[in-house]
């Protein structure tokens, strides 16, 4: 029996916020002795609209954040804990806009585990 990397944070996997709010959605996860491999952490947004394509939003590789992919986003994003590799890789978006609505999806690698998690945000109008 392998043990590998569990996501510790899947009590609630729905938000609702309003526009302008800041919403931290969570994925808490913990390491086990047999995951060797570099630590990867991953935020994709899947759209609501299935023409669009799934966007990555921010990731943690290699010790580092890498937070530059989805221009609607930057400097309204970040890592709730601006050293993810202890076990969380939550992941907070200030000033929500309508745009945001949609499935978000966190996933953790740490070879040879792999955990992921959906989160669906709802951002409510004024």
């Amino acid at each position: 029996l392998t043990r590998s990397l569990t996501i510790t944070s899947v009590d609630q996997t729905m938000f609702e916020k309003a526009q302008g709010e800041k919403v931290t959605l969570p994925c808490t996860f913990v390491l086990s002795e047999e995951d060797e491999g570099p630590l990867d952490i991953e935020w994709v947004l899947i759209p609501a609209d299935n023409q669009k394509k799934e966007q990555i939003i921010i990731m943690y590789a290699v010790d580092r954040i890498y937070n530059h992919y989805y221009a609607a986003m930057t400097g309204r994003m970040q890592f709730t804990n601006p050293d993810p590799r202890f076990g969380d890789g939550s992941l907070d978006i200030l000033n929500l806009k309508s745009t945001d609505t949609g499935t978000y999806q966190c996933k953790v690698k740490k070879a040879p585990g792999v955990q992921s998690q959906k989160i669906q945000l709802t951002v409510l109008g004024k």
